[in-house]
């Protein structure tokens, strides 16, 4: 088998309110993918202009300690968050604060200075990466 040619094609997010999501992802550029949206196994795919494609799966219940892969004390093994590049770190920053989503982490430079990064969560408190690609 040769991955040479590997491509990323979704990352699933489980949420525990289609609407509060669809419309939360929607600021971002997501749109529902009518193709995609499959209610009898509870998951609807979004896409982006860009190529990018997310399918919310709506079957999670609220859990009082947070996010469970990141809130808790004790760290179980799962997928922690999805990683975005944007062109502008501080145009990203003004947008959020228009639209009232905390930045939760940064900006701040990582990645042996390759990248400025801020962290957001969504309505389940599932983690978003946004980076400005330095170098």
């Amino acid at each position: 088998m040769n991955f040479a040619h590997l491509t990323f094609d979704h990352v699933g997010i489980r949420v525990t309110d289609l609407d509060v999501s669809e419309r939360f992802y929607a600021k971002f550029g997501f749109i529902r993918d009518p193709e995609e949206f499959a209610p009898a196994v509870k998951a609807c795919g979004l896409h982006h202009s860009s190529g990018l494609r997310i399918h919310l799966i709506f079957n999670g219940v609220p859990d009082p300690a947070g996010n469970v892969l990141m809130d808790v004390p004790v760290k179980r093994p799962g997928y922690t968050h999805a990683a975005f590049i944007v062109e502008s770190m501080a145009d990203l920053v003004r947008w959020l604060d228009q639209e009232q989503i905390a930045i939760t982490e940064g900006p701040v430079q990582m990645g042996h200075d390759r990248r400025i990064v801020c962290f957001i969560r969504d309505p389940d408190r599932n983690v978003l990466e946004f980076n400005e690609i330095l170098k």
